[in-house]
């Protein structure tokens, strides 16, 4: 099959490599997405990775270096699309933003919302518009989609998985079947990654949060494409087991999905958590009032209620308050917060507690008009 994306274009057997246009600079010179094609020389399914979203997130550049290789493309049955950078500019500066957009490049993805010429309202930014031209391209193409990302220091390598959400209007029960055929896909390709596994949000705070609008969240609500973000630990330093891991786990998917021979490879030097139920993203231990932190946890841990989660100490030393904050929900710690010092209501710990919403679940009626 023949596979064109910005100025890369597919070959059977072979790597190409390319380009694809995000926006002009004023001052002379472009912003682009390096974009890699790897193709096998059978036709099969097309298999998207991309990394690079936020700037201070570095390891998913390292796996897709060490993933795609001239084997893979010798072995492989159909094709892998990779783009290792999705914002250069972040990347340049180390920021999680680019500097022609102000907000979080991953809530800029298609919603599916009817578009509303109001002249009070800004229009998509440079970046928007970029991603918005790649998604169709994601659409057009991708039987599968992942991106990498990475979460908090110290966090393990997990994979977060979308809700999968139905319209209403129209034939409401068929698409309610058909979101619960592809919430089902989701759970084999989580299974087929193998490392930890973590939901979102309960649907109102999911959308809320604009996380709708991220890059595999447009890809299984919008397009209906199977995809998930990975997230490999610790960011500005790429933890080499955890991009081992990745490695093999990602050969594993592409195992799954038709597009390599051979056995799944064991998945090993990480923690890999499962308490025995489903788990969602939750923001924990939140200080009653300002303190400096001691955890007294680790990402990894399984914590049941009442366990302690950090000790509260003024500059000095000295207890603050009762001392000691203790979980009040079953669960594991993905990760530690950044840094020492909290405010008040802060959160110093990430934690995956008990999901007892569904994966699949309706958009609110108000939401398409």
């Amino acid at each position: 099959m023949s596979l064109t994306l910005g100025t890369a274009v597919a070959r059977a057997g072979e790597i190409a490599y390319g380009e694809f246009d995000i926006v002009q600079h004023p001052v002379g010179g472009a912003d682009r997405m390096p974009v890699v094609i790897a193709q096998g020389k059978t036709d099969g399914p097309v298999f998207w990775i991309t990394a690079g979203i936020h700037g201070p997130e570095h390891a998913g550049i390292h796996v897709l270096h060490r993933l795609i290789t001239p084997e893979l493309a010798r072995d492989l049955r159909g094709t892998l699309v990779a783009i290792p950078a999705l914002n250069p500019a972040g990347l340049r500066r180390l920021e999680r933003e680019a500097y022609y957009h102000r907000g979080d490049p991953n809530r800029l993805w298609p919603d599916g919302k009817p578009k509303k010429d109001d002249p009070d309202t800004d229009p998509p930014s440079a970046l928007e518009q970029a991603f918005g031209r790649l998604f169709e391209e994601i659409r057009q193409h991708a039987n599968f989609y992942v991106d990498l990302h990475n979460a908090s220091t110290g966090s393990i390598s997990f994979v977060f998985r979308d809700r999968v959400m139905y319209r209403k209007d129209g034939d409401a029960e068929k698409n309610k079947v058909e979101a619960e055929a592809l919430n089902i896909r989701l759970t084999e390709m989580c299974e087929a990654y193998g490392h930890s596994v973590v939901g979102e949000f309960p649907a109102r705070k999911y959308l809320e949060e604009k996380l709708h609008r991220s890059s595999t969240a447009a890809a299984v609500n919008i397009a209906r494409i199977p995809a998930l973000t990975m997230e490999l630990g610790t960011g500005h330093m790429p933890d080499p087991a955890i991009v081992r891991a990745a490695v093999a786990g990602l050969r594993n998917t592409l195992r799954w999905a038709g597009m390599l021979p051979g056995e799944p490879e064991p998945i090993t030097g990480i923690k890999i958590v499962n308490p025995g139920f489903p788990c969602r993203r939750r923001e924990a231990a939140r200080v009653p009032q300002s303190c400096v932190v001691h955890h007294l946890v680790e990402a990894g841990d399984l914590i049941k209620v009442g366990d302690p989660l950090i000790e509260m100490r003024d500059v000095w030393g000295r207890p603050v308050g009762e001392g000691v904050l203790r979980s009040d929900v079953d669960g594991w710690v993905i990760g530690r917060a950044h840094g020492i010092f909290f405010y008040p209501t802060q959160s110093t710990v990430w934690m995956a507690i008990r999901d007892e919403d569904p994966n699949v679940e309706a958009f609110p009626e108000e939401y398409f008009k």
